[in-house]
């Protein structure tokens, strides 16, 4: 049962582990060196610590969002806390261990409720073990000791992982795969075949990936794309963005995702067929949204194919694809993202692949490889 282990609960038990680190990413080498803390003591306290700019915030795993991953990742481990130390003020290292020291065992008391403690510190390096011995708090009460982790049995490094996540994909916890997932958008006009590319892209690979929500909600209300009103466009914006986050986050995702559409094609739509006044009142929630979503590759099939009446597209809509295309087109490059799409245009042989279908299917694979340095086995004719 998952408990509610957020930052209320201060640990109990007398017997604490310390273990501490930058964790960008927290890997299966820290976790093995948690659960022995876990299980030599009666509380873990988890202290995850960083700077403004430190390794971690350059590949975009900032402190915040590493707090919250580390308590997200423990959210069922009643015995580990989390905490976090900002270093971002204390003089850079090797200077500064007085004011990082008190800085850790200030943590330490603001997040154990006994007194008397028996402390003990897992370490990585020598250093730390000189280092927090020379500070060790000699009127509170407390017994203290250091025990240096051995990372032979375990040999990767988060180092490792930041510059190769792929290759060592199952190294990463789940909580953090999240942010290294390759991230694959597929965006067009209505009847493109970007649904059927999406599909056939991700079972190629055996990848997750998501289905165009707005199908499944104009199914579920029984409405069709002419009926659909700003609220409507309301809940498919976080609809979708709900459906592409369940495919990163799931537990299937090996490192790629294929996702049918996003937010920035909702925001065409509206563009172009809602008012001013309602597509102007639905601009934050585009705009938050939007800055949201990561994307590797933007693959963007034109208006290339037959329009067909499925029974929920607006036929009338059929004429407007070209300007759809063309709007499409200027929204990504507002947003900045024209160094990561590839536009699938291709005609095909008349002879054999008169619509073109194999033609855009290779040459997506053909990008992904180019963009994310995923490889996915086709034929070469």
């Amino acid at each position: 049962m998952i408990t509610n282990n957020i930052s209320k609960q201060k640990l109990s038990g007398k017997k604490i582990g310390v273990y501490f680190g930058t964790f960008a990413p927290l890997h299966v080498g820290h976790q093995q060196q948690i659960y022995k803390c876990a299980s030599l003591n009666e509380g873990v306290l988890l202290v995850v610590s960083g700077a403004d700019n430190d390794r971690g915030s350059k590949v975009g795993l900032h402190l915040e969002k590493r707090f919250r991953y580390l308590r997200e990742a423990f959210n069922d481990e009643e015995c580990v806390k989390v905490a976090q130390l900002d270093e971002t003020d204390l003089p850079a290292f090797p200077n500064g261990w007085d004011e990082w020291s008190a800085r850790l065992f200030e943590t330490i008391r603001e997040n154990t409720r006994e007194e008397g403690l028996e402390v003990t510190f897992y370490v990585g390096e020598e250093d730390y073990v000189t280092e927090l011995t020379k500070r060790f708090p000699v009127a509170d009460g407390n017994s203290y000791a250091v025990e240096i982790a051995d990372r032979a049995d375990i040999q990767i490094s988060a180092t490792e992982i930041r510059e190769n996540p792929l290759r060592h994909w199952n190294y990463i916890n789940r909580v953090f795969r999240r942010h290294f997932s390759k991230v694959v958008t597929l965006m067009g006009s209505a009847s493109t075949g970007k649904s059927t590319l999406t599909r056939r892209l991700a079972r190629s690979i055996n990848a997750p990936f998501s289905e165009e929500y707005a199908r499944t909600y104009e199914e579920q209300y029984n409405i069709d794309d002419a009926e659909l009103k700003m609220d409507d466009y309301a809940r498919m914006i976080t609809g979708q963005y709900d459906a592409n986050s369940r495919e990163i986050n799931s537990s299937a995702n090996q490192g790629i995702v294929f996702l049918d559409t996003d937010a920035i094609v909702t925001r065409v739509y509206a563009k172009l067929y809602l008012s001013e006044a309602d597509f102007l009142a639905l601009e934050p929630l585009f705009q938050k949204t939007i800055a949201d979503e990561r994307i590797d590759l933007v693959l963007v099939i034109p208006p290339i194919t037959e329009y067909i009446d499925d029974g929920f597209r607006n036929m009338e809509w059929e004429s407007s694809r070209v300007e759809f295309h063309e709007e499409l087109m200027r929204q990504l490059t507002e947003f900045g993202l024209m160094n990561r799409v590839v536009v699938l245009n291709d005609a095909g042989d008349i002879s054999r692949d008169h619509s073109g279908y194999l033609s855009r299917y290779h040459h997506a694979i053909d990008a992904v490889k180019t963009y994310t340095g995923v490889k996915i086995d086709r034929l070469k004719k």
